[in-house]
């Protein structure tokens, strides 16, 4: 077993073979989400055999993801029962996938009791409902789409560092708007323009009327997923998200052929974020679990 050490960009192979080995379209297990906000609650890693151990120390306590990679399971989770011990608290992994407590209940059966996250259930969508907006449900965002573009006069680039700086400013008048609006992303947003090219992201910039009205950034996770971290949008251009949304998808249909689903990530309880995630009718959800390990009674 390796030592836990601070993550940093050189941990990224790491992340990519032991998702290769799972093709998990989590957005837990994606790099960037471990990485781009380590800022909010520190995160360590460690080699664990043929498995990644991920460490959360964070404000509500400390936790632990799903060791994913191959091999055997047991010694992974006992490194990680034995770091736990060493912060003076019980073994919980967090983010866990159904195929992830299967796997767990399988080689360790009726040690761990899993408690389901609805909160943290990631949105599964595909590509081509988003680049084609078709059939009824959608209309409502295609018709928003139509009256964009008949507005404005409005074009869509993929995203790159030399469009970071309109970035910048298009967040600076959506925290207006919000009344301050959210640090903490900011930071993280920061954080990916910084390491831009090193975190292999893609996404896409929407101008209109030559004033940057949208963007979006996410990562590939698995063989065929994007994870999209980031879309912001202004509220005074109505129909600018469903165009960032359409745009994206048409982007990776030309570029990358090969992705065909979308994770738009959780929507952390909150009640419109729920509504908008489930507006745009997800293919299928993935469902995660906390898992408790049992101690043996004395």
């Amino acid at each position: 077993m390796s030592e836990f050490q601070p993550i940093g960009l050189q941990h990224k192979p790491l992340f990519d073979e032991a998702l290769s080995r799972e093709n998990s379209k989590s957005s837990s297990d994606s790099f960037g989400n471990v990485f781009l906000w380590d800022i909010l609650c520190r995160r360590n890693v460690a080699v664990l055999g043929e498995r990644l151990g991920i460490e959360y120390l964070c404000s509500k306590g400390v936790f632990y993801a799903y060791p994913s990679g191959r091999g055997d399971l047991v010694p992974a989770i006992d490194a990680l029962r034995a770091r736990a011990a060493e912060q003076g608290r019980p073994l919980y992994l967090e983010g866990v996938t159904a195929p992830q407590r299967a796997a767990l209940e399988a080689a360790l059966p009726g040690r761990f009791r899993f408690f389901e996250a609805r909160d943290d259930a990631d949105y599964i969508y595909s590509v081509e409902s988003f680049a084609t907006l078709s059939g009824k449900k959608l209309h409502g965002k295609r018709n928003f789409c139509n009256r964009f573009e008949t507005a404005h006069d409005w074009r869509y680039e993929a995203l790159s560092p030399a469009g970071f700086d309109d970035c910048r400013s298009l967040l600076q008048s959506w925290d207006a708007e919000k009344n301050g609006g959210n640090a903490e992303e900011n930071e993280a947003i920061e954080r990916m323009f910084q390491y831009w090219d090193g975190l292999g992201m893609t996404g896409g910039i929407l101008y209109a009327d030559g004033r940057p009205a949208a963007f979006t950034a996410g990562e590939r996770l698995g063989s065929d997923t994007i994870d999209v971290h980031f879309e912001k949008a202004l509220d005074d251009l109505p129909g600018a998200y469903p165009m960032i949304a359409r745009e994206f998808a048409r982007h990776l249909q030309k570029d990358f052929p090969e992705i065909l689903y979308l994770n738009r990530e959780e929507d952390m309880g909150i009640p419109g974020l729920r509504k908008a995630k489930e507006e745009w009718f997800p293919m299928f959800m993935i469902d995660k679990f906390t898992a408790l390990w049992q101690e043996d009674e004395a």
